[in-house]
């Protein structure tokens, strides 16, 4: 019933977003909505108090950020031992005036990683420089942030494999993930220390093998706090497990987080496709907020004209900052979450 009620007081309030009528989300907070859990998104210092829009809308509706590159390794430490800080410490003091947290991202990866990082430093001289890494950045921010995505996606895609085949796991194998860990948590004690990856949302290949890897961890008493599922997904295409597969993972004594959610229309922005987006994102709230680990839902950007999908109208906000029926359906599932709980 106060689902009903809820979404019938919004329309009532607002009307249904649409291409062509657009109603001010102003007056509806997500971030408050979705208490205790966090709702975030992506910040990117291109466009943070560069558009004014953008910034009332990180200000008003988000309660965690991960910066979207500021934190990638080619970013904060482009030379050997020699860091900048300067844009991620610039999300980092907007977080702070927002009352918002921050999740770190990320440590180890095979992406956007400087030119001197590669395969002709030596498995020693490569765990010096991890290690550096990780010591250096968390110490600068010690006490400030949440959590960090300490491992980002080293999980392999192809069937009867554990790990990509990338720097860290030529060198250091089936240790690469482990001693990441390791370092973290030795360097501060107090963030979340999570493994992040995509395609992991169902019950499939590829996150059956992360639940085994996580297991044994677990097992070999390996400190891991939590698992982040990207939901980079297509329109229509939500697992119907993601729930139980959230669950199984909190039944490891693990937080689990939607940690990167985009849904692409992969087509024209119509009413039918904007009402299954909204479907979507729906489910994917209802999901995390069905998990009592599920800490938070994290949206991969702010608007659709900033999105790192530059045609998929992928976000709850069109490029014009206006909200979507994702927005609301986003509302109403918190909202009921909030009423029953």
């Amino acid at each position: 019933m106060y689902r009903l009620l809820l979404g019938t007081a919004l329309i009532f309030r607002f009307g249904r977003a649409s291409p062509t009528s657009a109603p001010d989300s102003g007056e509806i907070s997500l971030r408050d909505l979705a208490e205790p859990r966090f709702f975030g998104a992506a910040a990117n210092t291109t466009f943070l108090f560069h558009d004014q829009n953008y910034t009332r809308l990180a200000e008003t509706q988000f309660s965690i950020f991960t910066p979207e590159n500021e934190m990638k390794w080619e970013n904060i430490e482009p030379f050997p031992n020699v860091f900048n800080f300067t844009a991620a410490d610039e999300i980092v003091r907007f977080s702070e005036f927002s009352h918002a947290k921050v999740r770190g991202h990320n440590f180890m990866w095979g992406n956007q990683l400087p030119p001197w990082v590669n395969d002709s430093l030596s498995a020693t001289e490569l765990d010096r420089v991890l290690k550096n890494h990780i010591d250096k950045i968390m110490n600068h921010y010690r006490g400030k942030l949440y959590a960090w995505d300490v491992i980002n996606e080293l999980i392999s895609d192809t069937p009867n494999a554990t790990f990509k085949d990338i720097i860290w796991t030529r060198k250091f194998g089936e240790e690469a993930m482990p001693k990441a860990l390791v370092y973290a948590r030795q360097a501060d004690p107090q963030p979340r220390l999570y493994i992040n990856d995509y395609g992991i949302e169902g019950i499939n290949g590829k996150s059956n093998t992360l639940f085994e890897v996580v297991k044994s961890f677990k097992e070999d008493g390996i400190l891991l706090d939590g698992i982040g599922f990207q939901c980079h997904l297509t329109l229509g295409q939500v697992p119907p497990d993601l729930q139980e597969n959230l669950q199984r993972f909190a039944d490891l004594d693990l937080d689990v987080a939607i940690t990167e959610l985009d849904i692409n229309l992969r087509g024209p922005a119509n009413d039918t496709a904007l009402a299954q987006q909204a479907k979507d994102y729906e489910e994917i709230v209802n999901a995390c907020v069905a998990v009592k680990r599920c800490v938070s839902v994290t949206v991969w950007g702010v608007s659709d004209d900033h999105s790192w999908i530059p045609h998929g109208e992928v976000l709850p906000w069109d490029g014009e900052k206006r909200p979507k029926p994702a927005f609301f359906a986003i509302a109403e599932a918190f909202g009921e979450s909030t009423s029953s709980g």
